[in-house]
C-alpha cells in the first residue's frame, strides 16, 4: 500500500518587491497574449501581400521576355 502524504498549505506573505514582480508578470503576460492575437490576425494579410508581390513580379518577368534574353546575339 502507498503511504498517504499529508500536505499543508502554507501561506506566505509576499514582499512589496515580490508583489511588484507578480504585477509585472501578469501585465506582460496579458500584453503578450493580446499582441499574439493581433499577430495571428495580421499574419494572413502580410502573407497575402507577399504572395501578391511575388506573383506580380513573376508576371512582369513573363510579360517582358526581352529583358531576360542576352543582347549579344
Amino acid at each position: 500500500m502507498a503511504k498517504a502524504e499529508i500536505k499543508e498549505n502554507v501561506e506566505v506573505e509576499h514582499t512589496p518587491e515580490q508583489k511588484s514582480f507578480q504585477a509585472h508578470i501578469q501585465s506582460l503576460t496579458s500584453k503578450i497574449s493580446r499582441h499574439q492575437f493581433e499577430i495571428d490576425e495580421l499574419m494572413p494579410s502580410l502573407n497575402m501581400y507577399q504572395e501578391a508581390l511575388a506573383e506580380s513580379m513573376k508576371q512582369q518577368v513573363n510579360n517582358n521576355p526581352k529583358e531576360n534574353k542576352n543582347d549579344d546575339t
